[in-house]
């Protein structure tokens, strides 16, 4: 099944690796889901993780920060996606995930956040811990 992660996800396994976002990504990294991504939310990732507030709380700090930029650019399934991009999310910066699931690059969105959990309903999203217990 192809999944899009939410970026806060993301961030998230990067403080601590038995989380259940650190175990979406040891899972994406065994090859037990496939993640499918596109540049937007490598533009995130890139701005986000490197802000001092997150990045000081990163498990390997910059190290592990680029080192995660660096697997997602060479083992992620990157998509382009066709803009303008839908506006469904009340937090635009999620709309990517969506689009990925509009354009038929994903079946499912992974995610915490709660503006995204909000579409429940209209979308297939599950959580990480959700994600966890089906695997």
């Amino acid at each position: 099944m192809k999944f899009a992660i939410d970026t806060n996800l993301l961030i998230s396994s990067t403080f601590k690796l038995a989380s259940p976002p650190g175990l979406v990504m040891a899972a994406w990294r065994m090859q037990h889901i496939e993640w499918i991504s596109c540049d937007e939310q490598l533009e995130e990732l890139s701005v986000a993780l490197f802000r001092p507030k997150v990045l000081a709380h990163v498990i390997g700090g910059e190290k592990l920060a680029l080192a995660l930029l660096e697997e997602i650019r060479s083992n992620c399934d990157l998509k382009t996606l066709t803009h303008p991009l839908p506006s469904v999310c009340r937090d635009k910066k999620d709309d990517y995930l969506f689009a990925l699931y509009d354009q038929h690059h994903v079946e499912m969105i992974v995610s915490g956040d709660k503006d995204v959990l909000a579409l429940k309903g209209s979308y297939p999203i599950i959580t990480a811990r959700e994600l966890i217990d089906r695997l």
